[in-house]
């Protein structure tokens, strides 16, 4: 991943991890003295900031756990994760307005902390919920759907030949989302075959095949906070 810091004007260094917090993922207060990574439902718009890198090593390569403490970008231009947007799924443009990404059907009760593109209105018009700017072009991937079935707790997963998987590499972040609106951000450990990635993380979600469960391979784009 390229650096979350472009040229930020405040950061605010100490508060910890109340859980698992992915780097450049979108962070709110969870409780006195912690963060957590937005929820992403569609009512949960009280953005702190965005995690940024820091040189310490991890227990969880590209991940704060929890009790890390956690530099957050509150100001200035940063990148950030982005998804597409669940209504359109129109690549995002420079001027874009990006909201918190409304995950499946609102109802994502596990931490992300990624943006899309502000309403069905492909990120056009600034909306009450907009909370950055795009300021590059960034082209989304299709979400693809799992070619086999996915537990909790499973590290590989099963794809399609020459789709999403062509476009993978480790070290990728990824989010796994399934049909009551469970979402991860998880990351390729590696690219197994043709056909299976391997995950960094276990997953926290089950996605069944040949269903709307899908997995998305998320993008950077350098935004301007609002």
């Amino acid at each position: 991943m390229e650096p979350v810091s472009v040229n930020s004007f405040d950061v605010i260094g100490d508060m910890v991890a109340a859980e698992i917090i992915a780097f450049g993922a979108a962070v709110g207060r969870s409780a006195a003295g912690t963060l957590a990574a937005m929820r992403c439902t569609a009512d949960d718009y009280d953005l702190l900031g965005i995690a940024d890198i820091d040189l310490v090593e991890k227990t969880e390569e590209g991940f704060y756990s929890k009790y890390d403490v956690v530099p957050v970008i509150t100001a200035g231009r940063v990148r950030v994760w982005v998804t597409a947007n669940n209504t359109t799924s129109a690549d995002i443009v420079a001027g874009d307005y990006l909201d918190l990404a409304d995950i499946s059907t609102g109802t994502n009760t596990l931490p992300v902390g990624v943006l899309e593109e502000s309403g069905s209105q492909a990120g056009g018009t600034r909306l009450l919920t907009s909370v950055a700017r795009a300021l590059e072009d960034v082209d989304l991937e299709n979400d693809e759907v799992v070619a086999a079935n996915v537990a909790v707790g499973d590290t590989t997963v099963t794809m399609t030949a020459g789709g999403l998987i062509s476009k993978l590499a480790a070290g990728d972040y990824i989010l796994l989302s399934d049909l009551d609106g469970n979402s991860q951000i998880n990351r390729v450990k590696s690219v197994d075959s043709t056909t299976q990635i391997t995950l960094q993380i276990p997953s926290t979600v089950a996605l069944t095949a040949s269903a709307s469960d899908v997995i998305r391979l998320l993008k950077q784009c350098e935004v301007l906070l609002l």
